[in-house]
């Protein structure tokens, strides 16, 4: 049952995340030309924390809080360096140099370098039938990746690959969260491992104030103030909270394959609500995905759960 309720978190954050890209592309489409990339950054960090502060209201989640500044504030700090403001930075400024599937696709990569730091940090591993699934699902996100729809096309200029080489990096910053998260993640409740982590995220991100005045946050429009709202309570406050929780029921390399997970919703919300077109190849790709991840789920090795 513990094992159950990790995935059913696993699935929400997920499920979240996927919307993220979407989102995005609806939001800067059309409003690309005044939005302050920091400043939104920022903003969607604060937004974050003051969700997740309305929910920690009890004497209990106030001491957990004020243990973690105490006790843990050196690998919380980190954890918010690399793991949040780099992460979010890294996938902000890539979408820039390539198309959102193309960062999709690469800042997915996570499952495999969660394996990969799961394996060095923490001495997990992988047996034979999880490390086949985990190919089988990257071998989806590839063939996905080359499928004709939208903006889901092979990109070869420079400009493209260094918005690959910064998706692919934020990849290694988000499997470093949940790795190096285990620790803290067994002492804390999900909330307030997220709470903490979003507000030292905000505070290292808060320099960004002195090159902003006034007038430039009073006259952000109105639909980048509803896109901000939904990506910093959603897809940040909400979906990685869920995360955290998960990773108190099951193992990080396990956790890793939602990734996979994560760009089949991406791909499938384009297709519903910004009508991309799709082939069989995008088709048999989601399938792939969705195999590898449970061939990774179910292996032996990996479906026993943390505390179990």
């Amino acid at each position: 049952m513990k094992s159950l309720f990790g995935l059913m978190l696993g699935l929400l954050a997920t499920a979240s995340w996927g919307s993220f890209y979407v989102a995005g592309r609806w939001l800067f489409g059309e409003e690309g030309e005044n939005i302050n990339i920091y400043l939104f950054s920022f903003l969607r960090f604060i937004m974050a924390v003051l969700a997740l502060s309305l929910v920690l209201f009890s004497r209990k989640s106030r001491g957990e809080i004020c243990r973690a500044f105490k006790e843990d504030w050196k690998p919380f700090l980190l954890i918010a360096a690399i793991g949040i403001v780099a992460e979010s930075f890294l996938v902000s400024y890539a979408l820039n140099f390539t198309t959102a599937a193309r960062c999709s696709l690469l800042a997915n990569f996570s499952p495999i370098a969660t394996v990969i730091l799961a394996y060095l940090l923490l001495g997990e591993k992988t047996g034979r039938i999880g490390a086949a699934g985990m190919l089988a699902g990257f071998a989806g996100l590839i063939l996905a990746g080359s499928a004709r729809g939208g903006d889901v096309y092979a990109v070869t200029s420079m400009r493209s690959l260094i918005g690959d080489g910064m998706a692919l990096a934020s990849s290694f910053c988000w499997a470093f969260f949940t790795v190096y998260g285990v620790k803290v993640s067994e002492k804390y409740s999900g909330m307030v491992c997220m709470f903490v982590g979003f507000l030292l995220g905000a505070l290292l991100m808060s320099p960004v104030l002195l090159f902003t005045s006034f007038s430039e946050i009073s006259a952000i429009p109105p639909r980048v103030w509803g896109g901000m709202f939904y990506t910093g309570v959603v897809t940040l406050a909400f979906a990685n909270a869920c995360w955290y929780g998960a990773l108190r029921y099951l193992k990080p390399g396990l956790l890793g394959a939602f990734g996979y997970l994560s760009a089949s919703i991406t791909f499938t919300l384009s297709i519903i609500l910004l009508r991309e077109k799709f082939s069989m190849q995008f088709i048999l790709a989601i399938a792939m995905i969705i195999g590898g991840m449970s061939v990774m789920m179910y292996s032996k090795r990996n479906v026993t759960g943390r505390n179990d």
